[in-house]
């Protein structure tokens, strides 16, 4: 095999563990004496409220229902905003403002489609929480540093996730796989794809995509 070639297979594989290192993390019992509304305690807190709703269910299947429930506990963690600003890079200044707003909407729902995939492939592992600390100043950055502890005899993964302060609170802006970077991966994919083929065909594309995960697939 070519180099170009293993770096795709590269990608391929970082892109979808990425999402499921996240979903992992929400699968772990974390004990930790942490203050209110810090990165670590938004950990514990999505932890625990994503672990009650998928006890509720157990043995049924992953519904529609199951998932939005879940989706109503994660999704305002997460900066989609920042995310995508981001991963589009310099094509962000060349987006239309109704452009940036379904790329933002697509980029979201492909998020949701890659963790949903995790949580109904989940097979025992856990996370532990490592350390936090802080990186940055103005605006306020926090990295929360875990490993995932695999079941089936498969080195422990390193994951770290990258929170930004807000006016409305604490996000989850990034996270790191490995030592790979989540958004730096969309970014180099999607950056490809929009240099081939320009913005407006980019989206029309990634929208057929979210026909076919809304269907399932």
């Amino acid at each position: 095999m070519n180099r170009t070639y293993i770096a795709k297979l590269y990608r391929l594989r970082v892109l979808n563990s990425i999402l499921s290192t996240f979903a992992l993390l929400l699968w772990s019992t974390v004990v930790w004496a942490v203050a209110p509304d810090t990165p670590t305690a938004i950990v514990q807190s999505i932890t625990q409220e994503v672990i009650h709703v998928l006890q509720g269910h157990e043995g049924q299947s992953f519904t529609p229902a199951v998932q939005n429930h879940i989706a109503d506990v994660v999704l305002p963690h997460i900066d989609f905003m920042t995310m995508s600003r981001f991963v589009m890079s310099q094509y962000w200044s060349q987006m239309t403002p109704t452009q940036q707003n379904e790329f933002v909407r697509l980029f979201k729902e492909q998020l949701v489609h890659t963790y949903m995939i995790a949580f109904s492939h989940y097979s025992g592992q856990t996370v532990r929480i490592l350390s936090s600390r802080q990186i940055y100043q103005n605006p306020d950055v926090v990295q929360v540093n875990t490993m995932i502890l695999q079941t089936n005899g498969l080195a422990n993964i390193p994951v770290t996730y990258a929170f930004i302060q807000e006016n409305s609170g604490w996000k989850i802006y990034d996270v790191f796989i490995d030592g790979v970077c989540m958004n730096l991966s969309y970014r180099d994919t999607y950056g490809q794809t929009v240099a081939r083929e320009g913005i407006a065909k980019f989206l029309k594309d990634l929208s057929k995509k979210e026909r076919s995960w809304n269907n399932g697939q």
